[in-house]
């Protein structure tokens, strides 16, 4: 995150590394990235063991489930709008899409990584610098696995609605290339997209803690919350678009 990663090898001795062919080492992989990706992760099932057992038909319901309606309903008419009367299928890749990146967008902003950052148990980077806390999703990593996710479905959302006869879209008709291209272009630009406005956000942020680090630079923190919606919002809408286009043409 944010190029320096806490790796595993931090935590243990290099002779217990295991070496993993065409990969490196097993000490290359980013711990605090999977932490966190399993804290956000664990957040949302814990969330939703504690909503489900106080859920009500009638009445109004606890707050929290006034909560869990709210993005159902938000969910369900985003990917009605944009996939049509297959959606059901998809409603919930869409929907854990949403609230993931949405809870691991605000990680970053609501852990007081910066408090932790004076105590002596806080690990440090190899040059002894004090890691930073930051979002999930300012590592590649990630945000390059929920696009792989994304492009997975939209190859089997054309093969679940028309059969054998996508080949001919990918394969066979004149836009061939140009659907070759798509099947780079567009996990591509939603990893990179999702990676590099959150990254600069976690940076401004850094930079005004920096300038004030005794006056908390709310009005950012508050910017970062906002811009961390939109980008959730962003990358479930675009998910549902190309599931839509695919599940609507190539009769």
């Amino acid at each position: 995150m944010l190029g320096k990663n806490l790796h595993l090898s931090q935590f243990v001795p290099a002779t217990n590394e295991i070496a993993i062919p065409g990969f490196g080492s097993l000490g290359d992989v980013h711990i605090d990235t999977l932490l966190l990706t399993w804290g956000c992760m664990g957040f949302v099932l814990a969330s939703a063991a504690l909503v489900t057992p106080a859920l009500v038909v009638e009445g109004p319901g606890s707050k929290g489930q006034a909560v869990v309606e709210m993005l159902f309903k938000f969910v369900d008419d985003l990917a009605h709008g944009q996939i049509g009367h297959k959606y059901r299928k998809f409603f919930p890749l869409i929907a854990a899409i949403f609230i993931f990146v949405l809870i691991a967008n605000f990680s970053g902003v609501l852990i007081p990584g910066k408090f932790f950052e004076s105590f002596s148990w806080w690990p440090k980077l190899h040059d002894g610098e004090a890691f930073e806390l930051a979002s999930p999703t300012t590592d590649f990593n990630v945000t390059l696995g929920l696009a792989s996710i994304a492009l997975v479905t939209y190859l089997y959302s054309g093969f679940w609605a028309h059969g054998g006869k996508f080949l001919k879209v990918l394969f066979a008709s004149p836009m061939s290339p140009i659907e070759w291209m798509d099947l780079v272009v567009r996990p591509s630009t939603l990893a990179l997209r999702l990676l590099a406005v959150i990254t600069a956000d976690e940076l401004m942020r850094g930079a005004f803690l920096l300038i004030m680090p005794f006056l908390l630079p709310t009005a950012v923190m508050g910017f970062e919350l906002f811009i961390g919606v939109i980008q959730a919002l962003v990358f479930a809408l675009l998910t549902s678009i190309y599931i839509g286009l695919t599940v609507a043409e190539h009769h």
